[in-house]
């Protein structure tokens, strides 16, 4: 029988190589690493493979940072999770006084999504856009919400720069800076950092690429701009290895180094919608199987996230059943879609194995 590397050679073995973009994948079992490797290239021009020690943006794998950055700060007594927001957005429009903190963090406040209200119009604007000029554009959107806030869930990108301007708000420090002084530093996360603006770059870190629809085997380098840096909605870049550190922190540690044990335990909890609905996401993390992926992991509890930038895909898994991480971070977005043609039969090798 193969190994679970051999297997992982074989399948990965098919989506990249010399030529193509790639990806670092880490697969670990109760803290044991079992699978940790890099694939394809970080950098195509420079003719440099992917590391496991090469950092990728992770995108809207961010998203669970930023709240525990909002629940650090609501232990610390700065702020409610069912206040309003018209303290921190008091020229906001009128829905600031319907709209929740803890809307924001659920996806259910309504709040338009910067990346489809007006994109076009203000594509160039974003692609500079500080956090400030970004709230303005989204200022702009007017008065209607999508839907009544707490009746939907609908993912919301918009909502995440607001918590993160909160943080900063709050705390007095760059949304970046205080990830990287209050979680980063703590958990030992040495690589991993979170630019506020792309005057600050990371030497470490793959260049992404896309591989455009109608031009198949074509990858072309994305440039270093705000649509790829991101904002408290997916600004970190990380690598596998700090992730697991992370993963280690949420799921097998009784450490207290960032908050309490229940605060921690508030992240996994599904939000629920007026209505009684629930929504299966907790705080910047899905929770539940696969979707529409059951048929590999049917009795496999998950709690995951993906993330998606310009050149960059990733996925994040944790099986807390099973002891299960799954780390897998691409340089590589477009037709390949890498990310699950890989990532899925590899974790089937592995659970076959476990």
């Amino acid at each position: 029988m193969e190994t679970l590397e051999q297997a992982a050679d074989r399948i990965a073995g098919k989506a990249a190589g010399p030529d193509t973009p790639g990806f670092a994948l880490l697969l670990a079992k109760d803290g044991e690493v079992l699978l940790r490797k890099g694939y394809g290239m970080a950098d195509l021009e420079r003719g440099r493979p992917v590391t496991p020690e090469d950092n990728f943006v992770i995108a809207s794998n961010t998203k669970q940072f930023t709240c525990m950055a909002v629940l650090m700060l609501r232990d610390r007594g700065l702020l409610d999770l069912d206040e309003p927001i018209e303290r921190f957005f008091p020229d906001f429009p009128d829905y600031r006084k319907a709209v929740t903190v803890r809307m924001l963090m659920a996806h259910t406040s309504g709040i338009r999504e910067y990346f489809e209200e007006g994109f076009r119009e203000n594509e160039e604007a974003l692609r500079t856009a500080d956090t400030a000029r970004l709230l303005e554009i989204a200022r702009g959107f007017g008065p209607q919400l999508d839907f009544e806030p707490d009746t939907r869930w609908s993912y919301c990108n918009t909502a995440y720069v607001m918590l993160g301007d909160i943080v900063r708000q709050l705390s007095g420090l760059p949304f970046g800076q205080f990830l990287e002084r209050e979680i980063f530093a703590p958990l030992g996360m040495t690589r991993t950092v979170a630019p506020d603006y792309m005057d600050q770059t990371d030497p470490r870190q793959a260049t992404g690429y896309v591989e455009p629809n109608d031009r198949p085997g074509v990858y072309v380098p994305q440039p270093y701009d705000m649509l790829l840096v991101g904002y408290a909605d997916g600004n970190i870049s990380s690598n596998v290895d700090d992730l697991l550190k992370w993963h280690h922190y949420l799921y097998e540690s009784s450490s207290e180094a960032l908050v309490k044990r229940s605060t921690v335990e508030e992240l996994f909890v599904s939000h629920v919608l007026k209505d009684g609905t629930p929504t299966h996401y907790g705080m910047g993390l899905f929770l539940g199987d696969i979707e529409g992926k059951s048929k590999h992991y049917s009795g496999h509890e998950e709690i995951w996230h993906t993330g998606g930038t310009m050149g960059f895909i990733s996925r994040v898994s944790r099986f807390p059943r099973d002891g299960v991480t799954a780390a897998m971070l691409t340089n590589w977005e477009g037709q390949g879609l890498v990310r699950d043609e890989v990532f899925f039969p590899i974790l089937d090798e592995l659970f076959q194995r476990i």
